[in-house]
C-alpha cells in the first residue's frame, strides 16, 4: 500500500503538489430533513444537503523552529529621491532591499523623470515597497520616490508565536445547482481574518504594554526561512498583553494583535505573503495561501492509499501557521468543499 497523500492544485488539473503534513481527514456530513408522518412509530429522516471538509497540516520543512525571524517596525526614516528599479511591467520598487516596507503614515510621492506622477499610480504596495503605474501611462524613467521607511530588528525574547489566517464561507447553494451537483452544498470565500499571538521572555525593552497603551499600529514580519524568501508581513494593533513568573524564575510575556487595515486609497493590502525564487515553501502550500489571500478556490485530493481517493474544488478557511523554538513551523489547512466531491480519475 503506498504512501497517504493530500494534494492541492490550481486549476483542477496537473501539476497536482503533495503538502507536507502527516495527518488528515475528509468528513462528509448531510443534512438531516424530518419526513416523519402520521401513523408512523419511529421517526424517519430525509438525506438533505451535502457538506464536505478536508483538513490537513503542513510542515515547513527543512527548517527548525529556532530559525524563524520575527521582527517588528521601527521609527520611520525619510527618503528623498530613493532610486527605483523596474520589477515588470509597471511596477517598481526601491533598489535598496531594506527600504521596501513603507510608513503609511508618510505621503508617498513618486517621480518619473524627476517630475511627479504620483497622480499617475495606480496602487501602492506598502508591505513590500511596490509601487504600480496606471496601465495607460508611459514611464520614461528614471522612477524616483520620496517617503519614508520602516527600519524592523527582530522581537527581543520571543519564543512561540501563532499566526491566524482564517476565512468565512459564504453558502451560494441555490436550487438548480444542487439539483446539477447531487445536491451538494456551493460555497466561495467571505470575510478573512488574521491574527497574532506571540509568547516569550519578557524584556523591558519591547514595552509592549506601553504600545498598548497609546493603541499604536507596528507592523509584524514572520519569515520561518530566516532568509527573506517566504515571508509574511502585516499592520496589527494590540489587544492584549500579560506576563506571569515565579519567584526565581525569569518573566513570561503573552501578547495578542489583531490586523488593522488603515483608510488608505492606494493600498493593495494590510497583509500578505511574499516568496522569492528561492523560496523552498512547498508549492502546495503556496497554492493555498495565494488562493486565501486572493479569495479564489482550489482544487483538492484526498488519497488514503496515495493513488485513489476522492477530488473537489474547495475554499481554503485555514491556513494558519504555527512555530517556535522547539517545535518545526507548521501550517494547518482547512478546506470547505464547495459541490460535489468526486472519485479520483
Amino acid at each position: 500500500m503506498a504512501a497517504k497523500r493530500v494534494q492541492i492544485s490550481a486549476a483542477g488539473a496537473d501539476p497536482w503538489y503533495t503538502l507536507p503534513g502527516n495527518s488528515a481527514e475528509l468528513r462528509n456530513e448531510a443534512g438531516e430533513l424530518n419526513d416523519t408522518i402520521f401513523g408512523q412509530d419511529f421517526s424517519s429522516s430525509e438525506t438533505g444537503l451535502i457538506s464536505w471538509t478536508i483538513s490537513s497540516n503542513a510542515l515547513y520543512k527543512g527548517f527548525a523552529g529556532y530559525i524563524v525571524s520575527i521582527k517588528k517596525s521601527g521609527t520611520p526614516v525619510v527618503m528623498t529621491g530613493e532610486a527605483m528599479s523596474l520589477v515588470s511591467g509597471k511596477t517598481y520598487r526601491p533598489t535598496n532591499a531594506a527600504h521596501r516596507l513603507f510608513d503609511l503614515d508618510t505621503a508617498i510621492v513618486v517621480k518619473d523623470n524627476a517630475v511627479d506622477h504620483t497622480a499617475d499610480v495606480e496602487s501602492i504596495d506598502y508591505m513590500s515597497g511596490l509601487v504600480t503605474f496606471d496601465a495607460g501611462y508611459t514611464v520614461t524613467g528614471p522612477v524616483t520616490m520620496d517617503g519614508a521607511y520602516l527600519p524592523s530588528t527582530e522581537v527581543a525574547g520571543s519564543k512561540s508565536f501563532t499566526l491566524t489566517q482564517t476565512a468565512e464561507t459564504v453558502d451560494e447553494t441555490d436550487i438548480p445547482t444542487a439539483k446539477a451537483n447531487g445536491g451538494c452544498m456551493v460555497y466561495s470565500q467571505g470575510l478573512k481574518t488574521v491574527t497574532l499571538e506571540l509568547s516569550g521572555i519578557y524584556k523591558t525593552a519591547n514595552n509592549w504594554l506601553q504600545a498598548l497603551k497609546d493603541r499604536d499600529s507596528v507592523v509584524i514580519e514572520i519569515n520561518p526561512d530566516n532568509g527573506g524568501h517566504s515571508l509574511a508581513r502585516g499592520i496589527f494593533k494590540f489587544a492584549s498583553q500579560g506576563q506571569s513568573g515565579d519567584v526565581g524564575a525569569l518573566e513570561e510575556e503573552t501578547l495578542s494583535l489583531r490586523l488593522s487595515v488603515p483608510d488608505k486609497a492606494l493600498l493593495v493590502t494590510p497583509f500578505s505573503w511574499y516568496h522569492d525564487s528561492q523560496s523552498t515553501l512547498n508549492a502546495g502550500v503556496k497554492i493555498a495561501l495565494d488562493a486565501w489571500l486572493a479569495g479564489d478556490n482550489v482544487f483538492v485530493r484526498y488519497l488514503p492509499d496515495g493513488v485513489a481517493g476522492h477530488e473537489g474544488e474547495a475554499v481554503v478557511t485555514d491556513i494558519s501557521l504555527t512555530g517556535g523554538l522547539e517545535a518545526m513551523n507548521e501550517f494547518t489547512v482547512n478546506l470547505q468543499g464547495s459541490g460535489a466531491i468526486e472519485e479520483t480519475p
